[in-house]
């Protein structure tokens, strides 16, 4: 006869929420490396980058760059949803929903947008000529996904505020924390598109410090009944 699972549930549930959240540091740190490895973008995509990084560009977005946004919002949403307390929950959820909708659409908009900038930085495809004329084409097409990428984002922020404000009232992380949460992405709305490297790598890592933040205070509250 098949042996009875005998392990408890809230064991198999801690241990799954504590692998999602060793899944959520990961793909941050594959958000944070691929930020740093691809070219800044200017509001546009240019030959000579992508050329410069070779075979490289298309593994890159869409085994790491898309897949790490994707499961980090996605992860960040679960996380929000278990510091959700009382009436204030309902902005936690919202906030999941959206910053979680908002994380994928994003993934995707970003993989779906370099793909035939990819094709055409290809040697082995089309020449150095043909390939430059392609990229110019592309680029006058990419207003066609910006509604895509800043409805995306901004998702994402107002997500990130709903469930920052439900946080707060349900004052289940430290309220100085919140609060310099709630300032942050207040800040990354107001950063300009064009300013520079540094202050775009540093608004870039505060973000990925605060999704982490709450992933283990989520991981926390979310197992606090459970433990022994």
């Amino acid at each position: 006869m098949p042996v009875p699972n005998t392990v408890p549930v809230p064991k198999l549930r801690r241990a799954a929420l504590v692998a999602l959240f060793v899944l959520l540091l990961v793909a941050l740190a594959g958000r944070t490396l691929f930020m740093l490895w691809e070219p800044p973008f200017d509001g546009a995509i240019h030959y000579d980058d992508v050329r410069d990084l070779g075979s490289a560009y298309w593994p890159m977005n869409i085994y790491l760059g898309g897949p790490a946004y994707a499961v980090s919002w996605i992860a960040a949403a679960v996380f929000i949803v278990g510091l959700a307390r009382g009436r204030a929950g309902v902005l936690n959820l919202v906030g999941a929903f959206l910053a979680g909708l908002g994380g994928v659409v994003f993934a995707l908009a970003i993989t779906a947008e370099v793909l035939p900038f990819a094709y055409a930085a290809d040697p082995a495809v089309l020449s150095e000529q043909e390939g430059r004329a392609l990229f110019d084409v592309f680029n006058d097409q990419l207003d066609g996904l910006l509604p895509a990428i800043l409805g995306s984002q901004v998702a994402i922020v107002l997500g990130m505020v709903l469930a920052l404000a439900g946080i707060l009232i349900g004052r289940t992380m430290p309220r100085p924390l919140v609060v310099a949460g709630l300032v942050y992405v207040v800040a990354f709305v107001l950063v300009p598109q064009d300013a520079g490297r540094a202050v775009v790598v540093v608004s870039y890592l505060l973000q990925v410090a605060l999704v982490a933040a709450i992933g283990w205070y989520g991981l926390r509250a979310a197992t606090a009944d459970e433990r022994p």
